[in-house]
């Protein structure tokens, strides 16, 4: 009973997320930045949670950056930039994959560990490595010409 109320649960989180899509837009650079601190967030929190095996949190997570994908699919479309939509296919790609990891029955922490760090290391730096600089620090911004 309870794996599927944690099913369900995470059935609805997925539902809401697509329609939070379909309602979300992104057309200002200050709108870009938010999802990005949100990716931020949502990426440290479901690595946080599958590192103490809060499987069910991560899968929350993760679709807070499946959601965000999208919507970031949306704006690099309209740029005109097909690598970042390339990219960010990949993201979506290797979230369904962790995703898949963190619903098996028994599940594989190091494999979910080592697909988490894939995501951010080939999806998130990637693109960051394209179009974005500076650092936590002091901030990313747009390399000049990006947009």
């Amino acid at each position: 009973m309870r794996r599927f109320v944690m099913c369900g649960a995470a059935l609805m989180v997925v539902w809401l997320g697509a329609v939070g899509v379909a309602q979300t837009k992104i057309t200002t650079v200050e709108e870009y930045s938010k999802v990005m601190k949100s990716n931020a967030q949502a990426n440290g929190a479901s690595n946080k949670a599958i590192g103490s095996g809060a499987y069910a949190d991560a899968k929350t997570q993760l679709a807070t950056l499946r959601q965000n994908f999208m919507a970031l699919q949306g704006f690099w479309t309209e740029k005109k930039r097909d690598d970042a939509v390339g990219i960010l296919k990949d993201g979506l790609t290797r979230i369904d994959a962790l995703d898949k990891i963190l619903s098996a029955p028994t599940v594989d922490q190091m494999a979910a560990q080592a697909a988490a760090k894939e995501l951010a290391g080939n999806t998130c730096a990637a693109c960051h490595k394209l179009y974005r600089e500076g650092d936590n620090q002091t901030g990313f911004r747009f390399k000049a010409g990006v947009i």
